[in-house]
């Protein structure tokens, strides 16, 4: 792992675009994610109610009434479908009206302006992605690419591919960031991208890709790329 003081600019040098997280990196999540919420209201672990989650219920578009009867009849809960509902509800309304740190508009305000195609890959329910793109992200940013939508999840190679496919651009000029040392950094770097994480809360350190840069704030991340691109950019269209 690389700090961001001894970071050479030349590192990023080819880099022409930058994929972010989402909750955690962008977006303020929750002191209870919505994973944790629903293992709360069914009465299973938390690991349980990831698995579940990511084996299905992130990769396609479902409603918030009908995964939560789906995972109430999964785990022979059918009592409990109308209180997952309202927390799968309560989710998609976060999703559609999120609140970002303090940090990310400046952040990707600058590197927009500096010419940078810029992303967001996220984890996501199925039934928690917006009917429309919330107006900070079709401000901020070019795509947003969730798992429901194209039936991967990170850490897996297909989801990075996905962004690869949405930019035009190869693993050498992307760079990822994100909070998760497995889903973000550790993916990424399988894909051949380059990667920061995200450590807001300056947790211990974990094993991370050798060139990963530690960030504490996004703060840092105009600092330490180019001062400008060439001129590539290409018009995205929203996903939705």
């Amino acid at each position: 792992m690389i700090a961001h003081h001894r970071l050479r600019r030349t590192l990023w040098e080819g880099v022409r675009g930058i994929c972010f997280d989402l909750g955690g990196t962008l977006v303020r999540t929750e002191a209870e994610p919505t994973t944790g919420q629903v293992a709360q209201v069914l009465g299973i672990s938390l690991d349980e109610a990831r698995a579940v989650m990511a084996h299905e219920a992130k990769r396609r578009r479902i409603g918030p009434g009908d995964l939560a009867r789906e995972l109430a009849a999964a785990f022979g809960r059918p009592a409990l479908a109308d209180p997952l509902t309202h927390v799968l509800e309560r989710a998609r309304q976060r999703a559609a009206e999120p609140e970002l740190f303090e940090d990310a508009e400046p952040a990707l305000t600058a590197l927009r302006q500096r010419g940078f195609a810029l992303f967001a890959l996220t984890n996501s329910l199925g039934s928690s992605i917006p009917a429309e793109p919330p107006p900070a992200f079709r401000k901020l940013l070019d795509q947003v690419i969730y798992s429901a939508e194209t039936g991967a999840v990170k850490p897996e190679r297909a989801a990075f591919a996905a962004v690869e496919d949405a930019s035009g651009l190869s693993p050498d000029r992307l760079l990822h960031v994100g909070d998760s040392p497995r889903a973000d950094v550790a993916g990424a770097a399988a894909a051949g991208w380059h990667t920061a994480w995200l450590d807001r809360r300056m947790a211990s350190v974990p094993p991370l890709a050798t060139r990963t840069v530690r960030l504490h704030t996004l703060t840092t991340l105009p600092l330490l790329l180019p001062a400008g691109t060439t001129p590539a950019r290409t018009t995205i269209s929203e996903t939705q």
